[in-house]
């Protein structure tokens, strides 16, 4: 009951549809109510009249809405039915006149319940299997019992996909909630938290290590994508798991059934209708995951790493699940509802749009192709930016797809727009975040002529590039954060942004107030005098980042320069757009309890660990700045391997005096692993090594 009331909050939120009609079927929203003037309309809508036109084989329509809307003895019939009817089952007046307006004319404006009652009550019952309908009559009892009881299954089943899909959602958030509730007991609670050896058997083998020997952060064979780590993967295993679960449970096809023509393709059809919603939800889900500001990275503590791999594998779900909603359709039935509905099924399809089904197709081929074939490894690796703008435009065309598959096949009565509506409320989050973002970080260097502008230079070897911005706001920097940087007078598309990690940082220096002491400072002052307060300008907070061209904006970064002649010594300013930071949640890092800090790098990876480089530093600095003993760690060996030796000239220029670094207790062992005398690293054998010479 709980979920359903916050479901409810959620949806009146974000739907635009009335207070009667928000939500899903069974939360919050109801259909074919009142049950005996629907359970009269299947009874006599797929009857044949006088005006009805001929049927094509494979587009069995029933009678049009005009010719509804114009039948003495269509009107008349359903009149007499609806009101006897509703009457038994104690339906006030007023519902079944409004029931009648709603459906009578299948859309268009016809007389009254009162006006289309016959004077003379009808005495001739329709046949069970009747065809067709020249004179006013009874619907036929038996015929109408069993129309009731299909209405009321399919609403039933429609509820059950609405139930599960709500359930999948609320799974998902409801245990990022739950990781978020740990770790704020972790913080605030620390005596509550999980001690050894349970806490370092669960990192040694649950939370930590990869899920394949020691394939960590490893691509799968031909690039297919990286294999997650072994926490992350059983999390995957576990929501494939609760989907197949969904799917599978909870379908009933009692007969008889006015609807459908056989038992199977009635079960299909549930099948089919489980799947989309499911789709539907996932797709909801995966919008969710993608945002950089998403709050599942606040609840978790998780890297945008291992939230991006939930995102791609939510939405290869969301994709095989539409995959097989159209294909279980496509094989039974058209968009029509040949060989699988009867006539008097129409009832749901008033007022639809047959062009929905191509609309549908469209979605999930798009889908499909978004997924699976331009979210391959090697296309993000090598033309991220063409990857951007076609991941983009696809999930345009899937959104907008979905959206007119729905509206024109249910006219919003069943409220599956609202999956979309969850979906665009989870996207423009993000977007208005990251609007505000840019806004806060930037704004100075919009409007204040003084703030200094961003500097970018070549570093030696002139084969990387130094970026040193300026926020607008000083921020409390964390190893292993990174930045979205815009660089709007460099390349095709001014708002193109790429993520960078932090290569490091300067707090700047607070604000000095000092008394002008200008003349004698002997000569004493007169009583109540005011000495003038002069400001020192501080030194702004600045974040630096080293840049690897590549494709695309960076590769335009890096031409723009060579052509300038910039180099370290003569660096030029370029206007560049901070967004961030993003990544750790965590606090920084604490190495007091740690004797020796061994860190690992590879190529641009270095950019990361520099920042944890910086915190140490820091942290020798300000030991014997107070003369402590042993609040800190004593060594920190950085392993780094690169391919290029431009990459290690170009941060060995950033790391400073390497003698002043030993002195602190840094030891740097840098291997190039590129062609020539350079050789692959060891890293298990060099580790075995400084444990053995440890001091």
């Amino acid at each position: 009951m709980f979920p359903k009331i916050i479901f409810l909050m959620l949806l009146s939120s974000i739907s635009p549809a009335s207070t009667a009609d928000i939500g899903l079927v069974g939360l919050g929203r109801t259909i074919f109510e009142p049950l005996c003037c629907y359970s009269c309309l299947a009874s006599l809508w797929g009857l044949e009249l006088s005006c009805t036109q001929s049927q094509v084989p494979d587009q069995p329509r029933g009678s049009d809405p005009f010719c509804h809307a114009m039948s003495t003895p269509y009107l008349s019939s359903l009149a007499y039915c609806i009101r006897t009817k509703c009457a038994t089952e104690n339906v006030s007046t007023n519902t079944a006149e409004e029931c009648w307006s709603n459906v009578a004319g299948d859309g268009i404006a016809v007389s009254t319940l009162e006006d289309s009652f016959p004077s003379t009550p009808p005495t001739m019952e329709l046949a069970y299997n009747a065809t067709s309908l020249d004179m006013t009559s009874l619907a036929n009892e038996q015929f109408y019992q069993d129309s009731r009881s299909t209405i009321q299954e399919y609403v039933k089943g429609e509820s059950a996909h609405a139930l599960y899909g709500a359930v999948l959602i609320f799974a998902v958030v409801g245990f990022c909630c739950l990781l978020g509730v740990f770790r704020a007991l972790n913080y605030f609670v620390p005596e509550l938290s999980l001690r050894r050896p349970l806490s370092s058997f669960l990192h040694k083998y649950i939370t930590s290590p990869a899920l394949i020997g020691s394939l960590h952060l490893r691509p799968f064979p031909k690039s297919l994508g990286y294999i997650p780590l072994r926490f992350l993967s059983l999390l995957i295993l576990l929501y494939i798991g609760l989907n197949a679960t969904l799917c599978a449970i909870n379908y009933h096809t009692p007969l008889p059934n006015t609807w459908y023509n056989t038992k199977n393709k009635h079960l299909v059809s549930l099948i089919a209708d489980r799947l989309g919603i499911l789709s539907f939800a996932n797709i909801a889900l995966a919008i969710m995951f993608s945002g950089r500001n998403t709050p599942i990275i606040f609840l978790t503590g998780r890297s945008r790493t291992d939230i991006l791999t939930f995102h791609r594998w939510v939405a290869r779900v969301a994709a095989v699940q539409g995959i097989v909603h159209v294909v279980l359709y496509w094989n039974d039935t058209n968009q029509f509802g040949y060989n699988m509905f009867m006539l008097s099924a129409g009832i749901h399809t008033i007022g639809y749009n047959p062009n929905y089904w191509d609309l549908g197709i469209m979605a999930v081929i798009a889908m499909s192709f978004m997924v699976f074939v331009f979210a391959m490894l090697p296309l993000r690796k090598k033309w991220y930016e063409i990857f951007l703008f076609i991941h983009i435009a696809l999930a345009i065309v899937v959104l907008v797809g979905l959206w007119y598959h729905v509206v024109w096949r249910f006219d919003r009565r069943f409220g599956y727009e609202t999956w979309l509506y969850i979906a665009f409320a989870f996207w423009a989050f993000d977007r208005l975040v990251r609007v505000g973002r840019l806004v806060v970080c930037n704004w100075k260097q919009w409007m204040i002529m003084g703030h200094p502008k961003a500097v970018v230079e070549l570093l030696p070897g002139d084969e990387f590039v130094k970026a040193t911005v300026w926020p607008s706001v000083k921020w409390k920097v964390r190893p292993g954060q990174h930045c979205y940087l815009q660089f709007p007078t460099v390349g095709r598309n001014p708002f193109q942004s790429h993520p960078f990690s932090i290569a490091g940082w300067d707090e700047g220096e607070p604000e000095v107030a000092i008394h002008d002491t200008r003349g004698d400072i002997l000569e004493p002052l007169p009583q109540n005098t005011e000495v003038p307060v002069l400001t020192l300008h501080p030194k702004k907070p600045g974040i630096s980042f080293i840049i690897r061209p590549e494709r695309g904006l960076t590769q335009h970064l890096h031409r723009y320069l060579v052509q300038a002649g910039t180099t370290s010594v003569r660096p030029i300013t370029v206007p560049i757009w901070i967004e961030g930071p993003y990544g750790s949640t965590t606090l920084e890092p604490d190495f007091r309890d740690a004797d020796t800090v061994v860190a690992f790098a590879g190529g641009i990876g270095i950019t990361s660990i520099l920042g944890y480089l910086k915190v140490h530093l820091a942290a020798v600095e300000q030991q014997e700045t107070r003369k402590e003993i042993g609040k800190t760690s004593r060594r920190f060996i950085l392993f780094w391997s690169a391919r290029e030796e431009s990459l290690i000239k170009a941060v060995r220029s950033q790391l400073g005096d390497i003698g002043a670094l030993r002195k602190k207790g840094v030891e740097l062992n840098i291997f190039c692993t590129g062609s020539g005398e350079c050789e692959r690293v060891n890293i298990k054998e060099l580790v075995r090594g400084k444990v053995r010479n440890k001091s």
